[in-house]
């Protein structure tokens, strides 16, 4: 499964890292060496590889206050000389938060390697401070960060754009209040095709404002719309679905309706199954 990249999973109580090929563990006790590749060329290879590698429960951090090491983690992935890591797409399960809230560095790192990074943060953590922190690092290098309930983790995973559709082609981070409208960034597509749009909705959990969006795109021969609706999704904050695109530009425009006048941070991005030409600038 490498073609340009390779992918990645962070997962549950001590933390699984997937690498394609490639299994590891962090958040424990006592480390262990940080990548060891293996050949492996199917999800269900996958999963095999978990369940016969499973750590002990007492491995893990045991302590609520000490937070994850995923930092780390990614340093290390990046430097190891293993496998080719340009052009990886990362996905991160995400049970405990980090403490650090400086992600400059690792930013930095990632977009170096022209790298996308989607995280799902569990909504009921096992520890850590900063459950913003890794949305902060998704928002800033075209990924999604996605806030859901564990049970669904696997649901919202098969959802990410990492298979047929991984290729970002339109990415933007807005800030909203109350309820309004608000003009995009224009979406220009070189090729006629269906394209995945994907909408997060909120920076934390749980959904307390949260009530409707609408994002619309509309040019002199073609619109569309894509309404998201409070509870639909897993009931979750990541909202997605295929739409078809003519080859043209278009206006982009987004309605949102949140209780309250608390700040809302959404990702609004646009995934196609080829990628452009050139490398799409990151959204900041």
């Amino acid at each position: 499964m490498i073609y340009r990249r390779i992918q990645f999973w962070i997962h549950g109580m001590a933390l699984w890292i997937f690498i394609i090929p490639g299994t590891e563990v962090f958040d424990l006790t006592s480390q262990v060496s940080i990548f060891s590749f293996i050949q492996i060329s199917s999800r269900c290879d996958v999963n095999a590889t978990i369940k016969n590698n499973l750590p002990e429960p007492n491995q893990g951090f045991q302590n609520s206050s000490t937070g994850s090491n995923v930092f780390n983690v990614i340093e290390k992935f990046f430097s190891n000389t293993q496998a080719p890591v340009c052009g990886s797409i990362i996905c991160i399960l995400l049970k405990r938060y980090p403490n650090e809230e400086d992600i400059s560095g690792l930013v930095s790192l990632i977009r170096s390697h022209h790298a996308i990074v989607h995280v799902i943060t569990s909504a009921a953590q096992s520890g850590g401070s900063q459950p913003k922190t890794m949305y902060s690092v998704a928002s800033k290098i075209n990924g999604m960060g996605a806030f859901e309930h564990d049970e669904h983790f696997k649901d919202v995973a098969d959802e990410l754009p990492m298979f047929s559709s991984p290729y970002p082609v339109y990415a933007t981070t807005v800030q909203v209040t109350g309820s309004g409208t608000i003009g995009l960034p224009d979406l220009y597509l070189p090729l006629s095709n269906d394209y995945w749009v994907a909408i997060t909705y909120q920076d934390h959990v749980p959904i307390d404002s949260f009530q409707s969006l609408n994002l619309r795109w509309v040019n002199p021969s073609d619109s569309g719309s894509f309404t998201v609706v409070a509870g639909a999704y897993y009931a979750g904050t990541y909202a997605y679905d295929y739409f078809t695109f003519h080859a043209t530009n278009y206006k982009m425009t987004l309605d949102y309706n949140y209780s309250g006048p608390d700040v809302q941070n959404l990702q609004i991005r646009v995934y196609s199954q080829t990628p452009l030409n050139n490398w799409l600038p990151y959204s900041d």
